[in-house]
């Protein structure tokens, strides 16, 4: 995680909710020392690097007794905060919103990566980069943090040619050809909205085949009719997926990418009080 930007990131969401002039807070007009107990779940921990560094920013001490990772049970205490209780307050709506957003992902994750698992373990779930703006490095952690895989981080990391790409390209065979002596070291994807589509870009020296918006029956007749011409090339099943149908494609595809991951995960439930123990 790269720490300059992390910072920089916190500064912005302190000063959108001006932790700094929280009124309600500084009309205590005390600079007491406490400690806070973090509960929350059932669900998958992820955020838990990103918030101790929002509470470590201002000298407080966060503890975290679970990883990112772990799952947690129902009002499980996942961490532990000292220090300034002003300080505490000010940042304690930041700290819960992220790792309710983050464990939310990482929990709907590592769901669909068991329901995959279970009929077919050598397929990977991937996320897509439908993403919250600003937050995708965090959101495709979580992903991570709940078993599946975070596709290509952003336009750079690899070629991936799309329906309005190819409106653009007159010869896709020769557009391949000069990625690959341009940029040898970057996969090659290319995209198909039907059967017959597909097959025409069977022969063609790319990595990964995609099947857009594809009918499990249509999906299934694919995958068996490619994976006879070219055993090799990777196939990946995008457009639709979620937790109510991923069954229906598990055995059709290498790769089963949903935007759903990081568009539609419900948050994880956590809560902030103090010890009064």
């Amino acid at each position: 995680m790269n720490t300059e930007k992390v910072s920089s990131l916190l500064d912005s969401w302190i000063d959108e909710d001006s932790a700094l002039k929280d009124v309600t807070t500084q009309l205590i007009d005390s600079k007491k020392n406490a400690e806070f107990i973090v509960t929350g779940g059932p669900g998958v921990l992820s955020g838990s690097i990103i918030t101790t560094h929002l509470m470590s920013k201002v000298g407080l001490i966060c503890k975290f007794l679970k990883s990112d990772g772990d799952s947690i049970s129902n009002n499980e205490t996942i961490a532990l905060i000292s220090g300034e209780f002003n300080l505490i307050l000010s940042r304690e709506r930041l700290f819960l919103n992220l790792l309710s957003h983050l464990s939310g992902i990482s929990t709907l994750t590592k769901e669909i990566v068991d329901i995959v698992n279970s009929t077919n373990s050598n397929t990977t779930v991937l996320a897509t980069r439908k993403t919250t703006p600003g937050l995708r490095f965090l959101e495709k952690e979580a992903v991570i943090h709940g078993g599946g895989a975070p596709h290509r981080f952003d336009l750079n990391e690899a070629i991936l040619v799309k329906d309005n790409h190819l409106n653009f390209i007159d010869n896709l065979e020769t557009y391949v050809k000069n990625a690959k002596n341009k940029y040898p070291d970057k996969k090659i994807e290319v995209e198909a909205d039907t059967i017959n589509q597909a097959l025409t870009f069977v022969h063609l020296p790319i990595d990964r085949l995609m099947l857009d918006n594809f009918t499990p029956k249509e999906a299934k007749k694919a995958y068996s009719k490619i994976k006879e011409i070219n055993p090799s090339l990777e196939i990946e099943i995008s457009g639709g997926l979620n937790k109510k149908n991923i069954l229906d494609y598990v055995n059709c595809a290498d790769f089963l990418s949903l935007s759903c991951l990081t568009m539609n995960a419900p948050p994880i439930d956590f809560s902030i009080h103090v010890n009064k123990n």
